[in-house]
Formats: structure tokens, C-alpha cells, sequence
């Protein structure tokens, strides 16, 4: 770990220090700015003054000239100026993740649905979670498939291509960065801007839609050019200057609310594509030996023109209609119907690319995704590669850990599942660990299925369904007490099971909100039920009498987190043995928090 925080903190300083030269930069072509406007504006005085007119004329023509190059780089400047503070900031988040510092990195609640079968249990989004641990995309695309990926395991053909794929990217430190970088250059964290350019995407045309409208420009060009020009040859009066601008004012308050809406959909959006356009570039441009990284990079290639040049069309559209209520942009559409130009120029776009957008922001998305679990496998090379097995019902994992706990608190533990039916029976003292190894056993699932390492030694598994039942709570809007919602998540799972496809639960406390007897005996029945079904997993437990299964049924088996006092101090070694628990801690525990138990 310090060795990746050396090499993340060393790319950080490199950053800044880049950063610090094209600040220089910038402020140095802020001040030719002023000095170029200064000394042209003194000159052109001067030569009006003079009375030399042509000369301050082309005085005049110099400065736009010269000053629109200025502007030009010092937009490139300070774009690079802001490519070098966000790899800054990256490597800077990598750094707090090496630290399990979480703090101010998204944690995906948006994705958040309590009714999944494993999300809420298992810290999938949220606070320290593994969406905050793994999430490195630039778009809200990417955050969609990065967090449909942690939801939904794939098929068993799937993950193994993703592997490939990650493992690939996983040396690519510069360009893995690069890609992110441009993508957070969107700042596009919520679904708005999406949502709004697929809205314009399945827009109807208005403009391309009739006939008139595709030519309607042109004759207003051929009509101001021949006003302008008989004015200026003394056949017509200036009065008759008029006569374009109301013909193209008529025409323009009939679109207005269209032109308005696309306008309004469109103008948040530049950002939006250009980070989209800048990333595309960097994928076209990169060979790749891996089939699934060869096939993304295809979807963008598979045109006449790369799907970057083919956004970046649309991007430059979007701009020059974002311009509507610039002054000079206003006066040359009173005569030239500009707007009717662009909005035909965009709806042509529309309807050649309406269908390949897609699969170019799904590729990229993909991409984005990749390169996070990339990330996470370069920050933990100690992390193992897990291996799919063909034969269903099988967990097998050396050395497993929670990859939420930092490294010098974390346990690991041998421990393996095989077949179909089989449970273990976890019992333990109070905070001796049930809980987190339950956790640990389902994360561990969710990344491997995603295609990333996992938080173990050796993990070797079969394609399954993960299903938990661990933090049950009362809903009093529907007067639904903590012990019903227990019984609606467990009517969750046997339903699941019905579906006949392999499923992993992962139970804890199971009916704790009832009588001794009555959590007994439902607790023996479910499991019963579940040992003849086409599922396997694990139930932690108080109940100690529930370990006497595993006398009657060989698919049970029993495994306990032991503690042990010492000098009054409770002491956990959270290791995973053998057995039922035979040592409790409650009664010391309750002792010392001022509970007489000698009282009578």
C-alpha cells in the first residue's frame, strides 16, 4: 500500500506542477490580451484622430484578428490548465481510498433500492461503500453500468471477457487517468443533461420535415443580398432594409418554441459532449489485445467517420445555437434565418446518428467501468483473480476479507460451501464478527461476478444469486413492525428460490424480532426448506440449539467466532472455527455496562 501511495502522490505533485506552469501561462496571455486591446484601441484613436481612416480600418480588422488568436489559446490553456487539476484531484481520491477515506466521493444513493436482493445488506451504494471504493467514471452513464454491474450477476461467459479486460487496463495507470479526467470534464453527475439530449433525440423534426423550411434560408440570403445591393446602388431607399428583417421575423416567431426548446436541450449539453467527444478520442486512439476491448472500440470505428469527429459535429451545432442571443449573431439572423440553418444542420445529425449514439455511449460507459475496477485492481495488487466454476453451488476462498476494512484491522478466513442445499450454521458471542463475515462472503461475490479482483488469497466460485436478510426495519408509514419485514424479505427469498436458478443467501439473526420458541422453530423449518432447494448459504445465529441440525442432515454443517475475557476485557479474534459456540458474552457485557445481575 505505501508503495501505490508513493506512486499516486508522485503523479499528484507532477500534476500540480504542470497546473502551476500553465497558470503561468494563462495569466501571461490575460496580460497580451490588455496590452493588444490597449495599443490597438490607442492606435485606431490616433489614426481616426489623423483622419486616416482606411488605415485605422485595418488597424481595426488586426486587432479582431490577432485578439481571437489570443482568446483561442488561452481557451487552450486553461482547458489544459484544468485537465492537470483534475488528474490532480484523482490521484488525490486515490490516495484517501488507499486511507478507506470516503469522504466526499459519490456514493451513488441515487442507484440505492432497499427491495434488492443484496444492496442495502451488503454496503453496495452509500456511505463506505464499494460504489465510493471502485467508482472511478467520468459520466452518468458510466455510473449506471458500473452500478447495474454491481447489482445483476452476469452469466458464467461474461465475467471471464471482463477480467481480460480489466487485467489489461490494469498497467494503463497514464491513459486509465487520461479517460477519467475527460470525463469528469462533463460534470455531469446527475441524469438532467442525459435525459434531456435522449428527450431531443427522439424529437420530431420540424425544419427537414418540410420542404419550404430547407429552403426558406437561402432565399432570405438571396433576398437581404438584394436589397443590401440596390440600396447601396441607390435604386431602393434605406427604408427598405426592413423588408428582410420583418419577412425573417415572421418566420422566426412561428419556430420560436421550437427553437427556444432545442435550445434549452441543447445548451447544457456542450459540455456534456465535449467531455464525451474527448474521451472518444482517447479510446479510438488506443490499440488493445483483449477481444472485449477490441469489440467496444469497434462500436466507435464502424462508420464512415469515428464517432468522436461524428459528436464533435454535433457539439460545434450546439454551439453556434447557443449563440441565439448573442448581438451580431441576432443581427445576421434577421437576415440569413441562421436558426433554421443550425436546427436543420442538428435534426440531419439526428436522423443519420439517432441509433448509433447509443451504442457509442454504451461502449464508453463499458469503457468507464472497466477502468474503475482497473483502478481498484492497480490499488490492490494483492488482490487474487477469482476463478468461475462450471459445477453450480461452490464457494471456495482462502484468506477471504472484507474489502471495506482497512487492511491493518481486517481479518481474513479460510472458508468453503459446496453443493447444492448446503448451509452453515454460524454461531458466536456477541460483536465477535457473524455479521462481517456474511458481508464479506457476499461482496466478495458481487466483485467477482462483476469481472475485479477480490478481497482474498484464492476464491474459486459458481455463477449464482446473492440474496441477504440482514437489516430488516419497521416501516410505520405502513404500520409494517421490524419482525414482518423480516417475514416479507424471507417470502423475497423463497421466492427467488422458485425461479429454480442457484441462489447464495446469506441470513442473519433470522425472525429475532419473536419468542425464543417460535424464532427456534421457524428458524429450523426455513432452513429445512432451503437444504431441499436450489440454493446454499449461510445463517448466523444466536441460537445455539439450531447447530444440532448438522447431526440429522450432512448438508449442514456448523462454524462459530469465539471471544475471551481477559483482565475484564473482552477480547475478538475474529477467526472462523469449526463447531457451535460453546462461550457467551452477553452477561459480561451487560455487567459492564451496569447491569446487576446478582440481583435478585
Amino acid at each position: 500500500m505505501h508503495e501505490k501511495r508513493t506512486i499516486f502522490k508522485a503523479r499528484k505533485d507532477e500534476a500540480l506542477a504542470r497546473g502551476s506552469v500553465l497558470h503561468a501561462k494563462h495569466r501571461a496571455v490575460s496580460w497580451y490580451r490588455v496590452l493588444v486591446f490597449a495599443v490597438s484601441l490607442a492606435l485606431f484613436v490616433y489614426l481616426l484622430d489623423q483622419k486616416q481612416f482606411g488605415a485605422a480600418a485595418g488597424v481595426a480588422a488586426l486587432f479582431v484578428f490577432a485578439f481571437g488568436i489570443l482568446v483561442n489559446i488561452h481557451n487552450r490553456i486553461k482547458g489544459k490548465r484544468s485537465f492537470e487539476q483534475r488528474l490532480a484531484a484523482i490521484n488525490e481520491e486515490e490516495i484517501k481510498r488507499l486511507k478507506h477515506d470516503f469522504d466526499g466521493l459519490d456514493e451513488g444513493m441515487d442507484f440505492m433500492d432497499e427491495s434488492h436482493p443484496y444492496a442495502w445488506d451488503l454496503d453496495i451504494f452509500g456511505s463506505n461503500s464499494l460504489f465510493q471504493l471502485i467508482n472511478r467514471t467520468g459520466s452518468y452513464r458510466g455510473r449506471q453500468k458500473l452500478a447495474e454491474w454491481m447489482l445483476n450477476a452476469p452469466k458464467a461467459e461474461v465475467i471471464t471477457p471482463r477480467q481480460d479486460a480489466v487485467k489489461a487496463l490494469t498497467s494503463m495507470i497514464d491513459w486509465r487517468q487520461h479517460l477519467q479526467a475527460a470525463g469528469q470534464a462533463g460534470h455531469n453527475q446527475t441524469d438532467v443533461q442525459e435525459k434531456r439530449f435522449y428527450q431531443w433525440l427522439d424529437g420530431n423534426d420540424v425544419i427537414a420535415a418540410s420542404e419550404f423550411y430547407k429552403i426558406l434560408p437561402w432565399l432570405m440570403i438571396a433576398i437581404s443580398c438584394m436589397t443590401v445591393t440596390a440600396m447601396l446602388a441607390g435604386i431602393l431607399s434605406f427604408y427598405f432594409i426592413f423588408i428582410p428583417l420583418v419577412l425573417s421575423g415572421y418566420f422566426l416567431m412561428k419556430t420560436a418554441g421550437y427553437s427556444r426548446d432545442t435550445y434549452e436541450m441543447t445548451l447544457s449539453g456542450i459540455r456534456t459532449l465535449s467531455a464525451i467527444e474527448n474521451s472518444l478520442k482517447l479510446i479510438e486512439g488506443r490499440n488493445f489485445e483483449t477481444i472485449r476491448l477490441r469489440d467496444l472500440r469497434e462500436k466507435l470505428l464502424n462508420r464512415e467517420r469515428a464517432a468522436s469527429k461524428n459528436i464533435m459535429a454535433l457539439r460545434k451545432i450546439f454551439e453556434w445555437l447557443s449563440m441565439r442571443h448573442n448581438q451580431i449573431y441576432m443581427l445576421f439572423n434577421g437576415f440569413m434565418l441562421l436558426d433554421y440553418f443550425w436546427l436543420y444542420r442538428a435534426e440531419k445529425w439526428r436522423s443519420d446518428y439517432k441509433i448509433a449514439v447509443f451504442s457509442w455511449f454504451d461502449a464508453l460507459a463499458e469503457f468507464e467501468t472497466l477502468c474503475s475496477m482497473a483502478a481498484f485492481a492497480f490499488a490492490h495488487p494483492q488482490y487474487a483473480w477469482p476463478e468461475i466454476m462450471e459445477n453450480p453451488y461452490n464457494f471456495i476462498g482462502k484468506n477471504i476479507g472484507h474489502p471495506l476494512i482497512p487492511g491493518s484491522k481486517r481479518v481474513c478466513n479460510d472458508f468453503s460451501l459446496r453443493g447444492r442445499g448446503a448451509a452453515c450454521i454460524i454461531t458466536g458471542s456477541n460483536m465477535a464478527g457473524k455479521s462481517t463475515f456474511l458481508r464479506t462472503v457476499g461482496i466478495n461475490a458481487v466483485l467477482a461476478f462483476m469481472g475485479a479482483p477480490v478481497c482474498a488469497s484464492e476464491l474459486k466460485l459458481s455463477v449464482f444469486r446473492v440474496f441477504t436478510s440482514m437489516r430488516t426495519k419497521d416501516n410505520l408509514e405502513e404500520n409494517i413492525s421490524s419482525f414482518y419485514a423480516e417475514l416479507l424479505r424471507l417470502k423475497m427469498l423463497l421466492s427467488e428460490v422458485e425461479k429454480g436458478m442457484p441462489v447464495l443467501y446469506l441470513l442473519d439473526e433470522i425472525l429475532k424480532g419473536t419468542n425464543s420458541y417460535d424464532r427456534h422453530t421457524g428458524a429450523q423449518a426455513l432452513i429445512r426448506q432451503l437444504s431441499t432447494s436450489t440454493a446454499f448459504g449461510l445463517v448466523s445465529t444466536h441460537d445455539l440449539e439450531l447447530g444440532r441440525m448438522a447431526e440429522n442432515n450432512d448438508l449442514i454443517t456448523n462454524f462459530h467466532f469465539d471471544s475471551r475475557i481477559d483482565k475484564e476485557e473482552i477480547i475478538f479474534d475474529y477467526k472462523l472455527r469449526p463447531g457451535t459456540c460453546h462461550n457467551t458474552n452477553a452477561s459480561r457485557l451487560m455487567e459492564k455496562i451496569g447491569i446487576r445481575l446478582d440481583v435478585s
